[in-house]
């Protein structure tokens, strides 16, 4: 009999479990056959249920690798693609030369400065793509943007 006939019916006719008072015994027949220790039981001020796993066996079944085992990689690790927003960034100061943010939204169509830095200038510095032409004062006015030696690099090999 379930503990609790009253909750245990109701999901039973809704087929959200098989049968009535099973759980139990189905876990601890479970863990036996994974070769698992059987379910600590605990009723403090609620009820616990400890499982215990075999930690090699958690990592293989979800592809993981156990210590110790390292594999070599299948393919040679490949540099990022950088951010669509980024290349259009590059390609216009790589155009236009030294501009502000205003000019760069202007450009492009923007009308949010959030976006602008987030979505472009920020990744774009990151990079290394572009740099602040004064970056002692990265909040000034009169702060612009142009293409690093790696921008320009980056723009050529890509084209």
């Amino acid at each position: 009999m379930p503990g609790n006939p009253l909750l245990a019916e109701p999901l039973y006719l809704t087929k959200y479990i098989e049968r009535m008072g099973t759980g139990t015994g189905d876990m601890i027949e479970r863990c036996r056959k994974a070769g698992l220790p059987e379910p600590e039981f605990t009723l403090t001020d609620g009820f616990i249920v400890t499982l215990r796993r075999k930690p090699e066996l958690a990592f293989a079944l979800v592809g993981g690798q156990v210590a110790g085992q390292a594999t070599p990689p299948l393919t040679p690790p490949v540099t990022p693609p950088v951010a669509p927003p980024v290349e259009v960034l590059a390609r216009l100061l790589k155009q236009a030369g030294e501009l502000g943010n205003a000019e760069i939204r202007t450009r492009l169509g923007l009308k949010d400065r959030t976006h602008l830095r987030e979505r472009y200038v920020a990744p774009a510095l990151a990079e290394g793509i572009i740099e602040p032409t004064i970056p002692d004062k990265p909040n000034s006015r009169l702060q612009k943007y142009r293409l690093t030696a790696k921008g320009r690099t980056w723009l050529e090999s890509s084209t």
